[in-house]
């Protein structure tokens, strides 16, 4: 029986311009009042997570920038993995490079990252990639940013952290997502599904895939799993 839900935001909760579903807030609200464990996961900030526990109405477990940071509750303390200093070392060098040929990044938040570094996706992520090769850092490509974080961190380890301090089993878990940020989530959950609108390698792992996207198709597997909660 499932007894929680790992859910990305952007592109998952929200459409391509980052505006929330209202349908989705709804139906996550409907879960957490159920005693259903709703845990944020996303590439975005603490600060903003934890806005976002308190405004869509969850019990403000989230996991953020990729699975660097985590918090239980609202009471709990913010927990950090990785190296940043790896992370603004490969930036610099990422930087420089397009600082030489005239461009220059965009970046997000810098400021109330803790782990990571992020910027707009405005550069090939396959060039950035081949840039640090070598470098013990993971390049991912969210759609909506391009996060550098040291290795080994990802929202897959992130949740069997969060599972075990909630006393929840991972395969009592339930993952939704979109883009290859949420490949190890979707993996490590005991169910992984995705939006219609996910990449093609979420797809291809995914138990189930929406046939809305978005919101929508958020919404649309929420109550094909959780029919006990939604039919009443």
């Amino acid at each position: 029986m499932l007894k929680g839900l790992l859910t990305d935001i952007d592109g998952t909760l929200t459409d391509e311009k980052r505006s929330l579903s209202t349908a989705a807030i709804e139906a996550i609200r409907i879960l957490h009042n159920a005693g259903i464990e709703v845990v944020l996961s996303s590439g975005n900030t603490s600060c903003l997570l934890k806005g976002l526990c308190r405004l869509i109405g969850t019990g403000g477990t989230f996991i953020g920038e990729n699975g660097g940071v985590f918090r239980i509750g609202y009471e709990g303390e913010l927990q950090l993995a990785g190296n940043r200093k790896v992370a603004l070392d490969a930036l610099k060098k990422v930087s420089e490079y397009y600082s030489a040929k005239g461009i220059r990044l965009e970046l997000y938040s810098q400021g109330e990252r803790y782990t990571d570094v992020a910027f707009a996706n405005t550069v090939p992520v396959e060039e950035v990639r081949s840039l640090l090769s070598g470098w013990p850092v993971t390049v991912l490509d969210t759609n909506f940013a391009i996060h550098v974080h040291s290795s080994g961190i990802d929202k897959g380890n992130a949740s069997k952290q969060v599972a075990k301090q909630l006393g929840i089993s991972m395969d009592e878990f339930i993952a939704i997502g979109d883009s290859e940020n949420d490949i190890g989530m979707i993996r490590g959950a005991g169910t992984g599904c995705c939006v219609a609108n996910a990449s093609k390698d979420l797809k291809e792992i995914s138990d189930y895939c929406a046939r809305a996207q978005y919101g929508e198709g958020f919404v649309e597997i929420v109550k094909i799993y959780f029919p006990h909660i939604f039919e009443r």
